[in-house]
């Protein structure tokens, strides 16, 4: 599966900020979310499986940062709502003239994955593709795991003008059940096999790099 992926207070301030602070800044536009779209990259059945439609994905959690990582601006920020209605506690503002990036993933608040920003040494991993790397436990494989990374660019608008649009999250799967299908070489179309009892040698923990252009 390949794919991928704020008052006007002193801007200089962004530069004074360590590595653990987030920016909490205030302006005229708020940073809204406006869209959570899950690709149709798998054939899960959605009545049993719902966390892979778009139509169920009411909560993800999102990691933001404006210009480099040390520029936090979410960290973990539970997004919660539906058809492009969504909701988070931390209100953040836009500042023109900066390019934001942002990561989420779903399910939201999930005990099977935890996302690392930074490395051994301390140092943010995040950059333009994604936000760091994902450690997952799935032992039983009934859990799903959506990413998606955008970019928004103020570059071109100034204070008091209209807002910037709400930011849109387009969700790929990083694991996901999968469906089989069999064919069998008998030229009679009467004749069938039964297959039964499936099973898959799979690891039960991993990890998948997001801060890279390509990944399998």
């Amino acid at each position: 599966m390949k794919k991928l992926f704020v008052s006007v207070l002193a801007i200089a301030g962004l530069v004074a900020c360590t590595q653990d602070q987030v920016l909490v800044q205030q302006g005229p536009a708020s940073l809204e979310f406006g869209g959570a779209f899950v690709e149709n990259a798998t054939r899960a059945n959605s009545a049993v499986d719902p966390s892979t439609t778009t139509a169920s994905l009411t909560g993800f959690d999102v990691w933001g940062f404006m210009d480099s990582p040390e520029g936090v601006v979410f960290v973990d920020e539970d997004v919660t709502g539906e058809q492009g209605n969504f909701t988070y506690v931390n209100t953040q503002y836009w500042v023109p003239g900066h390019d934001y990036y942002f990561a989420a993933l779903a399910p939201m608040n999930s005990d099977n994955w935890n996302l690392n920003t930074k490395d051994a040494d301390g140092n943010y991993i995040a950059n333009t593709y994604g936000a760091g790397i994902v450690d997952f436990h799935n032992v039983d494989g009934t859990e799903d795991l959506l990413y998606a990374a955008t970019t928004v660019s103020t570059h071109d608008i100034k204070l008091g003008e209209a807002p910037v649009e709400k930011v849109k999250f387009q969700f790929s799967h990083l694991l996901s059940k999968v469906k089989f299908s069999f064919t069998n070489g008998f030229d009679n179309d009467n004749a069938y096999i039964d297959v039964k009892n499936i099973k898959m040698v799979v690891p039960k923990t991993g990890t998948i790099d997001l801060a890279v252009a390509d990944w399998w």
